[in-house]
């Protein structure tokens, strides 16, 4: 089964598509286009995660802005990462989930593997990917599940002043992220 989904970005000029597949795992294969300062960029990203929701493979790379930029990480789905040599990333350990900062198809990851009913909420230690040099840091997040509006879920999320309230649709893949993006319709 493919999910075909787009976004358009509201924050500055851009646009985004990825495909989501299930075959036992999750595979999200998706490209975003945007107009960020110093230049258009095009970020291609692969991620996988496992049957548990837990992020496994992540390969990012950014082209047309200055010299090309490529990022691979695997997870051990215990909160352990390395680096596409195989060295081991000690600032990332206790990280279940990958968070890439130009695309809200990430906050997918951990709103699906987290399942929370209305009213609850979860603290967690994201691998954060800052787009577009690839910075890598351990990030803490919260979510909240929120009533939303009729069958449309909703979540709170929140990472340290920010906070936004993102409604999803029932593959909890966002449809809005207010002041960032806006699903277009495929």
């Amino acid at each position: 089964m493919s999910t075909d989904v787009m976004w358009s970005s509201l924050a500055w000029p851009g646009s985004e598509h990825v495909r989501c597949t299930h075959d036992g795992r999750w595979h999200a294969d998706g490209a975003a286009v945007h107009a960020l300062p110093g230049g258009p960029a095009r970020v291609g990203y692969r991620v996988v995660a496992d049957a548990d929701g837990r992020t496994r493979q992540v390969s990012i790379e950014v082209t047309g802005r200055g010299a090309p930029a490529r990022l691979v990480l695997s997870g051990d789905g215990h909160g352990g990462w390395t680096d596409a040599a195989g060295g081991h990333l000690p600032a990332l350990d206790g990280c279940l989930d990958i968070d890439i900062s130009c695309t809200p198809l990430t906050n997918t990851l951990p709103i699906r593997r987290l399942g929370l009913a209305v009213g609850e909420s979860a603290d967690l230690l994201v691998a954060y990917v800052l787009v577009p040099g690839l910075e890598l840091s351990a990030q803490r997040q919260r979510y909240t599940r929120l009533p939303g509006t009729g069958s449309a879920p909703a979540y709170r999320y929140e990472s340290g002043d920010f906070r936004a309230d993102l409604a999803v649709d029932g593959e909890d893949l966002v449809v809005d992220y207010p002041g960032l993006w806006r699903r277009v319709p495929v």
